[in-house]
């Protein structure tokens, strides 16, 4: 009999092999108390999400970000969940509502930079995208790879340049 650890590290496993439905036998298997669980509901979430099942994915994040409103990773994954279901413009207004909640959360504005880009407000999009970059550094180097944002980083502007360039990470800036 596995313990609900095992149960868990299975299910993750399962989830990183594809095996989706075998990850979701083993949430399955835990005891009923631990079926609600956030963590179990965040797998839950990574597996409704890699089988693109975006309707339960994004209620199951709904309901842990009206249940939990101060826990800002619920409202990120809710928002991802709803701009697959429905719309960017829908996912934008749920991270609204959550960037009034968490100001100083960066991914929250780094999300809604991508967003505003894909809906074609770049200004707005680089303007969200230096307070996020002002939050965490670390995010820098996501965006230069992040498609939503290539009218951003990927395309050029009408001087041949990106629009917005963040420093290189080693400090060295190129000639």
């Amino acid at each position: 009999m596995n313990t609900p650890i095992q149960h868990l590290q299975a299910a993750l496993g399962y989830l990183e092999l594809g095996m989706h439905h075998d990850a979701w036998d083993e949430l399955e298997a835990l005891p009923p108390e631990l079926r609600a669980d956030d963590t179990v509901s965040e797998l839950r979430i990574s597996i409704y999400e890699a089988m693109e099942k975006w309707e339960p994915a994004r209620v199951v994040a709904e309901s842990l970000a009206r249940r939990c409103p101060d826990n800002p990773r619920w409202w990120i994954l809710w928002a991802y969940s709803l701009r697959r279901e429905k719309s960017v413009a829908d996912a934008r207004a749920v991270l609204m509502e959550a960037a009034v909640i968490h100001p100083d959360f960066a991914l929250i504005h780094y999300n809604l930079a991508c967003y505003s880009c894909v809906e074609g407000a770049v200004p707005g999009a680089t303007s969200l995208l230096k307070k996020a970059f002002s939050m965490n550094q670390d995010l820098r180097m996501t965006a230069l790879d992040d498609r939503d944002l290539d009218p951003i980083f990927g395309g050029a502007s009408a001087e041949g340049t990106p629009t917005l360039v963040p420093p290189h990470p080693t400090g060295y800036e190129p000639s």
